[in-house]
C-alpha cells in the first residue's frame, strides 16, 4: 500500500507543478505571476485589507506577501493607505489600473481553469474538490 501511496504523492507534486506552470503561461503576457494574481484577487474581493489578512488568506508568510505587494506597488497596481483608525495598520486596495488589469486576469485564469478541467463534467469536479478538501483536513 505504500507504493501507492507514494506514486498518489508523487502524481499530485508533479501534476500541481504542471498546474502553476500552466497557469505562469497564461498569464504571462500581462506580465503576473499566480501568486501576484492570487494577491490581486484577495485584494479585489476583501478591500481595503490589512497586509497580515491578506497573508492569512493567501497562505503565504508576511515578507513574502510584502514583496509581492511591494511589486504591485511599483506597477501601481494596488494603494497603500494608512487605516484611519488604527494608524498602525496599512490597509490595501486596487488602484484603477489594478482593478482593470484584475478583471482581465479572471477572464484570464477562468478561460485557463476552463482548459485544465476540459472533459471534467460538474460531478468530476464537485468529488474532485470534495477529496482535495479531505486530503487537506486530513493533514492539517
Amino acid at each position: 500500500m505504500r507504493q501507492k501511496f507514494d506514486e498518489f504523492s508523487f502524481q499530485t507534486t508533479k501534476i500541481a507543478k504542471k498546474m502553476h506552470l500552466f497557469l505562469s503561461r497564461s498569464l504571462a503576457d500581462l506580465q503576473v505571476t499566480p501568486e501576484q494574481w492570487t494577491i490581486l484577487n484577495i485584494i479585489h474581493q476583501k478591500a481595503p485589507i490589512s497586509q497580515r489578512e491578506l497573508a492569512e488568506l493567501s497562505e503565504k508568510d508576511t515578507p513574502t506577501v510584502n514583496r509581492i505587494i511591494d511589486v504591485l506597488q511599483r506597477k501601481n497596481l494596488v494603494i497603500r493607505e494608512t487605516d484611519a483608525v488604527d494608524r498602525r495598520k496599512t490597509l490595501l486596495s486596487l488602484s484603477d489600473k489594478g482593478s482593470e488589469l484584475t478583471r482581465i486576469l479572471q477572464e484570464t485564469v477562468e478561460e485557463a481553469c476552463k482548459n485544465m478541467f476540459a472533459g471534467f463534467s460538474e460531478q468530476d469536479l464537485q468529488t474532485f474538490a470534495t477529496l482535495l478538501n479531505q486530503i487537506e483536513n486530513n493533514i492539517e
